[in-house]
């Protein structure tokens, strides 16, 4: 902003040069040479907008979610195609946070029917590479084409209560649903691709910033019980732009159904035994495919087909497509965490063990965190979880080094501040283990 002195100033500079000019120009005539010609200047390029690169590549407006970073290290709007089968997105290289924590350490409905309360826990990083996905889940106008060419055959179940609040001329734009794994597996194969690993899947919902939910980190509840079109106004974009992956149906992805794949990434000997309570109940040989919904992190299984079971596809990058990397790093993961002078609390937990598998988990548990090999873990004493109780969180039951122990408030639920108590389960009971360092 110029000032007011600083503009009068010039003004007076303006005036005493054309007093100068009336006084000193008098011989400009004789003094002056002839001008030599010149050619008139190019006039300058006209700058690209500032959203624009020179190849004409539209740019994004921030480095942030729906980019990726091209190997010159700029930032760039992910690229799209379309098959003739929906639209896809590349979504960019990358390491992000996968996997689920209990948002409750309430175990004991579990000691009489051992099962997995919480099947995507503990957290894990790791790294994806790039790959196309559908921007939006397979419909069923896209699925009556592939059964017309001969490649898939029909639905195996009744989706009309999904479709209840579906019009039907719009019904052809909603996901297909009540396919089996094998049937979503044809249509994917059909058109080019695959269905997604649970990986991949959990990527394009979630992207690097660890979100629970696709839109994000808080629980909405205003989307309708049923699948609908997939063109819907709908605020549920996932990181990368995907619609669709927690508002409208659960979708298939490729994995056979292990009951203890995440914990694997620190226990890759497992822990489990053919007899122990879990594997007892599921059977030795546990069936299924995993299927994904809203809460990303979370994993759930079947055999069968679903009404309010979809899916979508994805193919692997050709030589072709850009090679992108994500704009933004992962958020730090705290797996080792410092409870206690000297004493460390893995946070992860293993669900529906008998009081051998616990120990076996822990002396398996392999972290790599902190710049180091985390090994030689254990189950804590009791008094151990007593001094870390806010930390290792109740109420339980968790096998201990003495035997089993839980809180059991007067009423309601309980607190930091609520006593454990050594509880009876014998030794093929049925419990969750955690483990310490130090």
């Amino acid at each position: 902003m110029i000032s007011s002195r600083t503009r009068r100033l010039g003004w007076v500079l303006l005036a005493l040069a054309g007093a100068c000019d009336r006084s000193s120009h008098r011989y400009d005539v004789v003094d002056t040479p002839d001008p030599v010609p010149v050619e008139a200047a190019a006039p300058p390029p006209k700058p690209a907008p500032a959203n624009v690169d020179p190849s004409g590549q539209r740019l994004p407006d921030a480095c942030t979610r729906g980019t990726g970073r091209n190997e010159e290290g700029k930032c760039v709007l992910l690229t799209t195609r379309r098959p003739p089968t929906g639209e896809q997105v590349q979504i960019p290289a990358g390491e992000f946070i996968v996997g689920d924590l209990p948002s409750s350490y309430d175990f004991r409905k579990v000691i009489d029917d051992p099962k997995l309360l919480w099947a995507g826990q503990p957290p894990r990083v790791v790294r994806s590479p790039g790959f196309w996905i559908d921007v939006s889940e397979v419909t069923r106008a896209a699925y009556d084409k592939c059964i017309a060419a001969g490649k898939c055959t029909a639905p195996v179940c009744d989706p009309s209560e999904a479709l209840a609040r579906t019009p039907e001329g719009a019904r052809p734009a909603v996901p297909q649903t009540c396919v089996s794994h094998e049937q979503a597996e044809a249509f994917c194969a059909w058109a080019g691709g695959r269905l997604p690993t649970e990986i991949e899947w959990e990527y394009a919902a979630r992207g690097v910033d660890a979100r629970i939910y696709p839109w994000g980190n808080e629980l909405r509840d205003e989307f309708i019980a049923g699948v609908m079109p997939i063109d819907t106004p709908i605020i549920d974009l996932s990181y990368f732009g995907v619609r669709g992956m927690g508002a409208n149906a659960n979708e298939w992805v490729a994995e056979r159904w292990d009951p203890d794949a995440p914990l694997s990434t620190y226990v890759p000997k497992g822990f489990r035994r053919p007899d122990g309570p879990l594997l007892r109940a599921l059977g030795s040989s546990p069936t299924g495919w995993v299927w994904k919904a809203a809460r990303v992190g979370d994993r759930q299984h079947s055999d069968a087909a679903d009404p309010l079971r979809g899916f979508r596809c994805v193919a692997d990058l050709g030589a072709d497509a850009p090679k992108l990397t994500v704009p933004a790093q992962t958020l730090p993961l705290p797996i080792v965490r410092e409870v206690g002078q000297q004493l460390r609390l893995f946070g992860g937990v293993a669900e529906a063990v008998d009081a051998s598998e616990a120990l076996t988990f822990c002396e398996r548990l392999e972290v790599e965190a902190l710049g180091r090999t985390w090994s030689d873990w254990r189950l804590p004493t009791l008094a151990e979880i007593e001094s870390i109780a806010a930390m290792f969180r109740g109420p339980g039951p968790f096998w201990t080094a003495e035997g089993a122990a839980e809180q059991r408030p007067p009423s309601g639920q309980p607190t930091a501040d609520t006593p454990w108590v050594t509880v009876e389960l014998g030794a093929k009971g049925a419990a969750a283990a955690r483990c310490v360092h130090g």
